[in-house]
């Protein structure tokens, strides 16, 4: 099964960025979408960037998780082709929207994943149709958890934080992000049954991988972020590269 998940924390606080090296655009740009946040009744907040280098630095120092970015192609030294590959290295859950002038780069966003794209300059009914589509996509995925028995109790899990299950011997062994091993006792036939994830891809009879932390994809194998490397086999292959590719391209 495959999609997209991101559980918010506490509230419904949407962070976007908008990067345009132009700074009449941008500085348009933001004051739609601060229009738009306030009209709709949605908390956000909106940061400005003036180049790809300065925004792919404050996603590099972790201190800012956008849930949209607003990205201008034709930029500087850095384009935002280039910096979208960048993003999508450390967050494959962002929602990238290309800002351009011209529509010759619509193919290139597949690459990328991209949300959408929108032809500068920018209409306010184009602006506020793609921002409703978006944030009602996250806002839909990020309820998006699963609830264990592990150790005795009760724990609520989101999918976010899920990088791969395991299947050993009598249980299944769900690896986290931040690195701890839970044990459920289990099937991982009755786990993808009984915790349905449209972004779970089985890559093997004995493993379940989130596809947001796949790094690298190969025939016979998937790199995650981390460097695990998950086997696929002959029997799950081509189902496998068909979820792939469906996340890949069409979410």
């Amino acid at each position: 099964m495959c999609g997209y998940s991101r559980r918010r924390e506490e509230k419904n606080i949407f962070v976007i960025a908008v990067c345009d090296d132009d700074g009449a655009d941008r500085t348009d740009i933001c004051k739609a979408l601060e229009t738009y946040l306030q009209t709709r009744g949605v908390d956000g907040k909106v940061f400005g960037y003036d180049s790809a280098e300065k925004l792919y630095s404050a996603l590099e120092s972790k201190k800012l998780k956008f849930d949209i970015i607003l990205l201008d192609i034709l930029m500087g030294d850095m384009d935002g082709m280039t910096c979208a590959r960048l993003i999508r290295r450390q967050d494959k859950l962002a929602r990238i929207v290309f800002l351009t002038s011209s529509p010759d780069y619509v193919y290139d966003g597949y690459e990328v994943n991209a949300t959408a794209y929108l032809l500068k300059p920018l209409g306010a009914d184009k602006l506020a149709a793609v921002l409703d589509k978006t944030i009602a996509q996250a806002e839909d995925v990020a309820r998006e958890s699963i609830a264990i028995t592990s150790g005795g109790a009760i724990q609520r899990i989101p999918i976010k934080d899920i990088l791969y299950v395991e299947s050993m011997k009598n249980k299944v062994i769900i690896a986290l992000v931040q690195g701890e091993r839970l044990n459920v006792y289990t099937s991982l036939d009755g786990f993808e049954q009984a915790h349905r994830s449209p972004m779970w891809i089985r890559a093997h009879k004995s493993y379940v991988v989130n596809f947001l932390y796949i790094e690298q994809y190969a025939s016979d194998r998937f790199v995650l972020r981390d460097g695990t490397v998950i086997p696929i086999s002959r029997v799950y292959k081509d189902k496998a590269r068909e979820c792939f590719f469906t996340l890949l391209h069409n979410q």
